[in-house]
């Protein structure tokens, strides 16, 4: 039998089984007056509301992963699968479905922030040089029946008949679903200024533009996918996937495997993919006499507003249209790890040249991946002395015509105990249509918390969660200046 490559399938289950390591908000973080580097990428007018005249970053970085698909319900938690602590693969029955019809989505993401430094231009003015390096994988819009199948395999046709999966004479339809891989470094220069202010109010505007460059990039926009699950009459309770037609576009860098995550890839060293982009918001501020902090902040920004072009003898770009292929159960489970030196993306895109027999003249040569861009808007209210409450909205912007790792949308409450040391917040997060809830922690130069401890804490599906997410970092505040 012909087969057609697992890519698109492993790339679902990949969520959940992968070294995709190193995008990350910081919630805890973010709203914070004393906040730093950790406000600034989420709106560039708050580098203008540094509380200190320089200030140095030296390193921080966390680890992210949401889906609507399935709760965890494995032994181990899911941050010791994350840093391959468990003591067991994980199983697929670890994993429990959440079926409701609607599309699937599922994002792995990871940041490590670099050295940055903010200093004052003027009375009125800020500026941040900063650097990051962003990795991650992620699916969007696929059907819960293709996720079940990426989930269960083929080798139990009871379990797919028990699922409604297996049909003899059904044909199913998957036309949106999309995979995507991203990692890149970013150069960025963010500008803070107020721009306007009286007794009772405070104007604050700013501007980042970046500079990125791409090391490890791929993606699969599915363009017709038509197939059965049918039962293996050669061997028992096996099924296999008669795949009717598929049609999509692929598109991937060869990037080697030691160079994953790189301290070079700041430097912009041996990249395949360049590209522009920007950050910009305004912030307004409610002052309140002669008290320190305003008693009301509201906040807007768009982020990551940009495109990473990658382009040259390492990088492939494929039309694939096929029709008539099989995948046995055999060759399901033979799907093999990445050979010695690849990457799981390398992988893929070997198994799909493989299969479909395609070669440098099927080649383009180049392809653009769009960043994760976002649409931010922010509440902050004092309620007393060293006390707060933030409301945080962020949705994702989508571009419909070019390949996209995309941000996912989420509403955050954060009650917060802010003073100029010392910041204990509570983030009460909705994303990807589950809750999460948080801490975040800054004492001192140092920062350490989660935007969702009920993954970090969840063993045997008790918290029902459908994520997880770390973080912690160092930054250093010099020559406070005066609070305007």
């Amino acid at each position: 039998m012909k087969k057609l490559p697992i890519l698109v399938f492993a790339g679902i289950a990949c969520l959940f089984d992968s070294e995709t390591t190193l995008a990350q908000k910081f919630l805890g973080l973010s709203s914070q007056y004393n906040g730093g580097f950790y406000s600034v990428y989420q709106n560039p007018a708050f580098v203008a509301d540094n509380r200190f005249s320089t200030q140095l970053h030296i390193l921080s970085g966390g680890i992210h992963l949401d889906n609507n698909y399935v709760r965890y319900a494995a032994p181990f938690s899911m941050f010791d699968l994350l840093r391959q602590k468990n003591d067991r693969p994980l199983d697929p029955y670890d994993l429990v479905e959440i079926r409701n019809g609607k599309p699937k989505n599922g994002t792995l993401s990871g940041e490590l922030r670099g050295p940055a430094v903010s200093f004052r231009l003027g009375d009125r003015t800020n500026l941040a040089l900063m650097t990051r390096v962003r990795s991650g994988v992620q699916v969007t819009d696929a059907s819960e029946r293709l996720m079940a199948i990426a989930r269960l395999g083929l080798a139990n046709a009871q379990s797919l008949e028990d699922f409604g999966i297996l049909a003899l004479f059904a044909s199913q339809s998957e036309n949106k679903f999309n995979l995507t891989s991203q990692a890149y470094s970013e150069w960025a220069a963010s500008l803070g200024q107020v721009l306007a202010e009286t007794d009772a109010i405070r104007l604050k505007g700013g501007f980042t533009v970046k500079r990125y460059f791409g090391y490890a990039g791929g993606y699969v926009e599915n363009q017709e996918l038509n197939y059965r699950v049918l039962p293996d009459s050669t061997k028992v309770n096996s099924a296999y996937m008669q795949i009717d037609r598929f049609a999509a576009t692929m598109g991937y860098t060869d990037a080697s495997r030691a160079s994953f995550l790189s301290p070079g890839w700041i430097f912009g060293r041996n990249s395949s993919g360049k590209g522009w982009g920007w950050d910009a918001g305004l912030v307004l501020e409610l002052l309140d006499g002669g008290e320190g902090m305003p008693r009301m902040r509201l906040s807007a920004s768009v982020t990551d507003i940009g495109l990473i072009k990658y382009q040259g003898a390492k990088v492939k770009n494929y039309q694939i249209d096929a029709a008539n292929r099989q995948i046995t159960e055999e060759e399901w489970r033979g799907y093999s790890s990445p050979r010695e030196g690849e990457n799981q993306l390398n992988a893929f895109g070997r198994v799909l040249e493989n299969e479909f027999g395609l070669t440098e003249a099927d080649n383009s040569g180049q392809f653009t991946i769009a960043t994760p861009a976002a649409f931010n808007l922010g509440a902050d209210f004092r309620l007393m002395k060293n006390i707060y409450v933030n409301t945080t909205v962020i949705q994702g912007l989508e571009r419909s015509s070019t390949p996209q790792f995309r941000q996912t949308g989420l509403l955050a409450v954060t009650p917060r105990f802010e003073s100029e040391q010392v910041g204990l917040a509570f983030p009460i997060i909705r994303q990807n249509g589950g809750w999460a809830v948080g801490a975040g922690l800054r004492a001192g130069p140092f920062v350490l918390g989660s935007d969702n401890l009920l993954g970090v804490f969840s063993r045997n599906g008790r918290f029902k969660a459908q994520g997880v997410d770390v973080y912690g970092g160092l930054s250093i505040a010099l020559n406070k200046k005066n609070q305007r």
